[in-house]
């Protein structure tokens, strides 16, 4: 199965910036999320992979709703319509915001941790895919 791109969440650039790239493969529809960040030996970005299924309540139901909503200046019902919706990069956005606000090692358990220039490396192509694919 060839990889079909859904688009860009967060920023245009989100190796960068912050954000993630959302498509399918084999495995499902999945998020490559980053987060950058940096210490005293530079830019580093944290690099989150999660799934995004049909129902993000059914997937998730430890979330706090309510506590999400709040945090993202939503009302808890559309969030729930969003959670549960048929745009994909709508439900995309909600796990983005759950990883915000009940962090992401609880999207994924084994994220990795590279410089800006490895995940530049490993991960621009993959970017750069998302933004020539999303626009046709």
């Amino acid at each position: 199965m060839s990889e079909k791109f859904y688009g860009i969440i967060g920023d245009c650039n989100p190796i960068e910036h912050g954000g993630g790239v959302v498509y399918e493969n084999e495995h499902g529809i999945e998020v490559v999320y980053f987060r950058g960040w940096s210490d005293d030996y530079g830019p580093r970005v944290s690099i989150a992979r999660f799934t995004v299924e049909k129902s993000v309540i059914e997937d998730l139901p430890w979330v706090d709703w309510k506590g999400v909503a709040s945090f993202i200046g939503v009302n808890e019902e559309a969030l729930l319509e969003y959670a549960v919706a048929n745009n994909v990069l709508a439900r995309a956005q909600v796990y983005e915001s759950i990883g915000s606000y009940h962090g992401f090692q609880n999207l994924d358990h084994e994220q990795r941790e590279l410089t800006l220039e490895e995940a530049e490396n490993e991960y621009g192509e993959l970017v750069d895919r998302a933004h020539r694919e999303s626009q046709r």
